[in-house]
């Protein structure tokens, strides 16, 4: 086999890795959940605007790719789980192309092995929503490929920058890591004459571009102090949302290397070696990547709906798990360095299987809660107001967690159309979300009233 069939067929098996969580959950009924079932029902009883306006204004993009996915796949799973695995499957493939591109073979391959495998963002495989967030990392990779080849023209930085701008206006996840690379890429292979031009234009865009997702957002000025949550990163990506059962072996051995590595970049008398240089810049890639999410105080989580902010960062920390494996390629024994790095691989993905069980279970759950409504009368059922106490969480995962869910799933229950029936899901089950109407907790298959676990009388 030649050099080029087996880069072909690296290509293939990234692509496949990163398929099969997504693949496995659909087949297995992995269900709609968080959001999803809003998207659903607005794609099918509202106009564009009424259902998705808010979301157009601030990412117009991701705002028509959801109103398409939804209106065009309905409700059914299996469909949408086909979309997420292309889309986790075709960035895993752009990062290893851009890997190889800029890396030596073996940092390049370990590191895109890694990511696919790293079980800290099981939302973005298993959670259907999330399918134009990692398009718009496909488009981000996609800008890093194109820019990296030579001549750097006009043309090359003009697709680049369409690129990103649109990959912000579906997410804007990745827009401090692609706003730096394309001006770091101006900076270094532009020509002189027009490098400042580029640069400012770069700035000006993208600025443009984030501040207006800002300041249109539905979300501004709901979250936490910025900064917040940031220390959460250590622990989702070098702790438990990577290895849990082994996270403090692994952040005190993680912690060791990458403090040996930048001593032997910044100190005298040391000489780093390329797999050192590029633990630090995996470090600045995973920082860049969070940026867009420590900015805005976003709870940062190692399972569940908010491990959607590890996608972008998890580029760099990729990166400095594939340098780090491949340092162990200096021992004398090419076999024990394969063997361990296989090892390391295998026991990263593993907790892969908890994410998936975590969101097929609840689908059961959601199953029978929308059983048990039919037994409820039937003016309340399609109209309301009624209140469910929360559903099992799972790994931080339930299929209806949100008040716009669960109205939404009844009104296409029951072809109701907008309105759609006045139900809400307790957050807490001591009166932090105020009920309307009944108040229902499911037991088994059956829905029991429990309006005295808000204080108030039965009626």
């Amino acid at each position: 086999m030649n050099t080029r069939s087996i880069e072909r067929f690296f290509s293939v098996l990234v692509g496949v890795l990163a398929a099969v969580p997504t693949l496995v959950g659909g087949f297995l009924g992995a269900p709609l959940t968080y959001d999803d079932w809003s998207l659903a029902v607005g794609a099918r009883y509202r106009s564009f605007g009424a259902a998705f306006g808010g979301e157009a204004r601030s990412r117009p993009l991701g705002g028509l790719w959801h109103w398409a996915e939804f209106k065009s796949l309905g409700t059914h799973p299996l469909p949408h789980a086909f979309v997420l695995a292309s889309v986790n499957a075709a960035a895993a493939v752009l990062y290893w192309k851009l890997l190889d591109r800029w890396l030596p073979r073996r940092i390049a391959v370990l590191s895109a092995l890694v990511w696919v495998v790293l079980a800290n963002r099981g939302s973005m495989r298993l959670w259907y929503t999330t399918s134009h967030a990692v398009f718009s990392l496909v488009l981000l990779l996609a800008a890093g490929l194109i820019a990296s080849r030579e001549p750097f023209t006009g043309r090359r930085f003009g697709t680049v920058l369409a690129l990103l701008v649109a990959a912000t206006f579906l997410y804007e996840g990745g827009l401090a890591l692609g706003g730096v690379g394309l001006l770091l890429l101006v900076w270094m292979r532009a020509e002189r004459e027009r490098r400042n031009l580029l640069l400012t234009i770069t700035v000006v865009v993208l600025g443009a571009a984030g501040t207006w997702t800002l300041l249109t957002s539905p979300k501004l000025g709901t979250s936490p102090t910025p900064l917040r949550n940031a220390t959460h990163l250590i622990s989702s990506h070098f702790g438990e949302g990577v290895l849990p059962g082994y996270s403090t072996i692994l952040a005190t051995v993680t912690l060791l290397v990458v403090a040996w590595s930048l001593a032997s970049v910044v100190l005298p008398g040391f000489k780093a070696r390329l797999e050192e240089r590029c633990v630090l810049v995996g470090l600045v890639v995973l920082v860049l990547g969070a940026a867009p999410f420590m900015a805005s105080g976003f709870p940062f989580s190692t399972e569940g709906f908010f491990d959607r902010a590890n996608l972008f960062a998890d580029l760099g920390t990729a990166l400095v798990y594939g340098s780090i494996l491949a340092m162990l390629f200096r021992l004398r024994w090419p076999a024990v360095a394969t063997a361990l790095s296989a090892g390391v691989l295998i026991a990263f993905a593993v907790p892969n299987a908890s994410d998936v069980s975590n969101f097929v279970r609840a689908g059961p759950d959601g199953t029978r809660l929308l059983k048990a409504v039919d037994a409820l009368p039937p003016d309340l059922r399609t109209k309301g107001p009624m209140t469910f106490l929360p559903l099992p969480l799972r790994g931080g995962v339930a299929e209806f967690v949100a008040d716009y869910d669960i109205s939404g799933a009844l009104a296409l229950r029951y072809h109701t159309g907008w309105p759609y029936p006045r139900a809400r899901m307790a957050i807490a089950q001591t009166g932090f979300t105020k009920p309307e109407g009944p108040v229902f907790q499911l037991v088994g298959d059956h829905l029991v009233r429990r309006d005295d676990a808000f204080g108030q009388p039965r009626s």
